[in-house]
Formats: structure tokens, C-alpha cells, sequence
């Protein structure tokens, strides 16, 4: 597998804890593994925010870092939910279970 990007979005949390968990979760990310790349974006390019959303660009041997990292994150911040999305593919993921971090390994590595 090449690289792929990430889109990851932040829901049911507020504007201010978005920013907080997007900054918060980018640091977790790049704790975890060296192999990939984590850059925030401002959802809206006209908001002076330091963004809102992560591009995270991995290959497949960081797969498991990069879920790891998610569930521990999670953990800490159970009230928000993480949307990942690919150009065709989107999930979801509310708290976390062995089921959705298979479920998210899966996604990562690109089956469906």
C-alpha cells in the first residue's frame, strides 16, 4: 500500500473544543509513530482558527500506531466522534471497542 490521505473531522463538540482536540489529537498522532504526516486545516478558510480538521497521510505499516493512538485519545475525550474520510469511503467512529478499532484498522488499510 502507498500513502494515503485522511481527512478527519471532529462531531458533536463545540467550535472551541474542535480546535482544542484537533491539536490535541495531531500531537497524540505524531507521539505515535514517526511514518506519518499529520497537518491541520481550517474547515472554513475564512475563520481565523488554527483549524479545525487533520489531513494524516500514513502508509500501512503505521496502521497500528495510528489506532492505537485513536483509541487512547478516545478514551481520554468520549464525548467526541471522529469522522475519517478518503475521497470514495467515510467512517465514523463514537468511543471506542476491539470492534471499531478493527473496524478502523480496516478502513485505514483500504477494505471495506
Amino acid at each position: 500500500m502507498d500513502q494515503q490521505k485522511y481527512i478527519i473531522t471532529f462531531k458533536g463538540v463545540s467550535l472551541s473544543d474542535e480546535q482544542h482536540y484537533a491539536e490535541e489529537l495531531q500531537e497524540a498522532l505524531l507521539d505515535a509513530t514517526p511514518d506519518i504526516t499529520v497537518q491541520r486545516r481550517r474547515a472554513d478558510p475564512l475563520t481565523q482558527d488554527f483549524g479545525t480538521t487533520l489531513i494524516l497521510i500514513l502508509g500501512a505499516p503505521s496502521v497500528v500506531a495510528v489506532v492505537n493512538a485513536v483509541r487512547d485519545w478516545l478514551i481520554r475525550r468520549n464525548s467526541a466522534s471522529l469522522t475519517f474520510k478518503t475521497d470514495d469511503r467515510e467512517l465514523t467512529v463514537h468511543g471506542i471497542s476491539s470492534k471499531n478499532a478493527a473496524e478502523l484498522a480496516q478502513f485505514l488499510v483500504g477494505k471495506r
